[in-house]
């Protein structure tokens, strides 16, 4: 990965034209992390960027996160956004709407696995496990630590091998688990991309569900990492959740100079 601002002549120069889609993470990108998925907030300055970036000519910005698709949408309060729930599963917004239907008929599965998940960690441990209709999470982010090798014992004993049906996955201090062979985010960006007609895409993220459109747009696009991590697949990073804001002033920057 090389260091963004240090190459940001040159990409100011290729973000200047053409049709535009920019995606961006939540939790850790636009939103700081927070103990809790309940307690995170997208500050006044970071919507206001958003608001200015959508406003820019030929720009599409698309919100891509692991929460159900009406939570992040609450979250960001934006309208005239694109917005993608559960990874990819579910997407909304200006005249368009889709939905994974293979994942939605895994619903029944997602559910009973939730549910027994809640059972088995109960809120006294610190553990919050999220039933997100398409997919489910378990936090472990507030876990207590007398109760730290019981849930990791736990966590390996479920997710092998697992209901054939379902897939895990790990993120920041969370365990994820979609319907096997659901649309992730790489797929999710990439179908937007291709229904708007971008000829230029920004993927912008800081979690490992990420690298699925750091993939996607490798070849054809920019991808920005928040923080450095040597095995990423990202062209380029910044160091820290903070500096998001700038990259979207910067963007709309980069879009007034066409």
């Amino acid at each position: 990965m090389k260091p963004f601002w240090k190459n940001s002549a040159e990409l100011a120069g290729r973000l200047a034209g053409g049709r535009l889609l920019v995606t961006l993470d939540f939790d850790g990108t636009l939103a700081a992390l927070a103990e809790t998925p309940r307690q995170a907030r997208l500050k006044p300055e970071f919507r206001a960027a958003l608001v200015e970036l959508a406003a820019s000519p030929g720009v599409s910005v698309f919100i891509l996160s692991g929460r159900e698709l009406k939570n992040v949408r609450r979250l960001a309060g934006l309208k005239n956004l694109y917005y993608g729930g559960n990874h990819g599963i579910e997407i909304s917004g200006p005249g368009f709407s889709w939905r994974d239907a293979e994942a939605a008929r895994a619903r029944r599965l997602v559910r009973a696995l939730a549910a027994d998940l809640r059972e088995r960690f109960p809120e006294g441990t610190g553990v919050l496990v999220e039933d997100k209709t398409f997919s489910a999470s378990v936090h472990y982010r507030a876990l207590k630590p007398q109760y730290k090798n019981g849930f990791f014992s736990r966590m390996k004993a479920l997710r092998s091998p697992g209901e054939p049906g379902l897939a895990w996955r790990r993120g920041h201090k969370v365990f994820e688990v979609l319907p096997r062979g659901a649309s992730h985010k790489g797929t999710a960006a990439g179908r937007l991309a291709k229904e708007l007609g971008a000829t230029l895409a920004l993927a912008v993220g800081d979690d490992l569900t990420d690298e699925d459109m750091f993939r996607e747009f490798a070849r054809r696009g920019i991808t920005v990492r928040v923080g450095r991590r040597s095995a990423s697949k990202a062209q380029f990073f910044i160091e820290k959740q903070a500096e998001v804001l700038r990259l979207l002033r910067f963007i709309a920057a980069s879009r007034r100079h066409e």
